[in-house]
């Protein structure tokens, strides 16, 4: 019983490892996410400016500010899933990718058929 406490942490420090080597589409694809994630946000806090902006002046102003706000949303969405449709393909191998950073640049193929 002695060894089964060092045993399972072995074997759980293992799994934790092999979890964060991911293949280079798998990394690419996450990239992918977070990017559109990040530009989605942008453009969601610039449509609550807008919006905030249109409430400060009332009137029909605040009307389109609403209005345009609103548009700024679906565009968000619209980004969300763009990338999110991006992402899959990468990483079921229908598109490339390639991905910079500090340390190298990665290019993925698209599968072979």
């Amino acid at each position: 019983m002695k060894t089964f406490a060092p045993t399972m942490l072995i074997l759980a420090a293992g799994l934790s490892l092999a979890a964060c080597n991911k293949s280079p589409a798998d990394a690419q694809a996450d990239a992918v996410r977070s990017t559109t994630e990040a530009e989605a946000a942008n453009i969601e806090n610039k449509a609550d400016v807008v919006e905030n902006q249109g409430e400060a002046v009332g009137g029909p102003t605040e009307n389109q500010a609403e209005a345009t706000a609103d548009a700024m949303r679906d565009n968000a969405d619209a980004v969300r899933d763009s990338g999110e449709n991006k992402a899959d393909a990468i990483e079921d191998g229908k598109i490339g990718a390639t991905t910079t950073t500090d340390t190298g640049t990665t290019t993925t193929m698209p599968a072979q058929k």
